[in-house]
């Protein structure tokens, strides 16, 4: 139901005619599983260790991320993946519904235990979102709604010093410093929803009685969060709380959303 509503309100662009994967069976085979997997991985920066994050970005700024989680509220593998399944959200989120709760109802296609993913994980290393048992068809794509954590939410970061992600589902800190001289900070904290994501898959995943497990993917390409982000009037935006009637707040969570592709 939110992501639904959520679809909604989001304005979307049609982007070209994506062929449609139809139903390979339909059979209702058992023992079939697929994993979920999500994990950190730049765009263009060359990979980096756990632990801070530098890149630079399209305006030549060095950022340097210290904390950076995204709640991933719900997973799920797609049969059909039509003219719309992968447009992106053009428009400035200055609709966002602040507090949506993440949890929503498991299926045989759908994870819905909302997972925190830390971005400051080793670049290219796989944090683990669930385990399906659907049933043995074609599948082509993964829908994905990034919603604020609860208290039951997989993967909360305990440790001392890391944020409280509950009521969350985007936490980012760190620091900057512009290309045309002067420095400042980053500190984002919301738990706006933002657009549900559509990814297609590489390629096909077949599953049959002949083959019964398959894996998906979904990566993040932190490196693209801050292009086209005046830093300093980002700072400006969040410097007492995160002004999601911001322009630069608003790039910032749709460039977190187009950042999401699958591997």
């Amino acid at each position: 139901m939110i992501s639904k509503y959520i679809n909604a309100l989001l304005l979307v662009t049609a982007a070209s005619v994506i062929s449609s994967c139809s139903s390979s069976s339909g059979s209702a085979v058992g023992g079939t599983q697929v994993t979920i997997n999500a994990r950190p991985s730049p765009a263009v920066t060359l990979a980096q260790p756990a632990g801070n994050k530098t890149f630079t970005n399209d305006l030549g700024d060095s950022i340097t991320l210290t904390r950076a989680y995204i709640v991933i509220s719900n997973a799920t593998i797609e049969s059909t993946c039509g003219v719309s399944f992968s447009a992106a959200a053009e428009q400035l989120l200055n609709f966002i519904i602040p507090q949506a709760q993440a949890h929503t109802s498991s299926t045989p296609t759908s994870i819905g235990d909302p997972v925190v993913v830390d971005l400051l994980y080793a670049d290219n290393e796989s944090v683990h979102i669930g385990t399906l048992s659907p049933p043995a068809e074609t599948y082509c794509g993964v829908s994905l709604n990034l919603l604020a954590a609860d208290a039951d939410a997989i993967n909360l970061p305990e440790a001392a010093g890391t944020p409280n992600m509950v009521g969350k589902s985007v936490y980012i800190e760190g620091s900057f410093i512009l290309a045309g001289g002067g420095s400042g900070n980053i500190l984002i904290s919301t738990g706006a929803a933002l657009s549900s994501r559509h990814v297609l898959l590489p390629s096909l995943m077949q599953l049959s009685a002949n083959n019964l497990s398959a894996s998906a993917g979904i990566m993040f390409n932190y490196d693209s969060w801050f292009n086209a982000i005046d830093l300093a009037l980002l700072e400006t935006e969040t410097a007492a709380f995160t002004d999601l009637g911001g322009t630069n707040v608003n790039q910032l969570l749709i460039n977190i959303g187009d950042s999401i592709h699958s591997f």
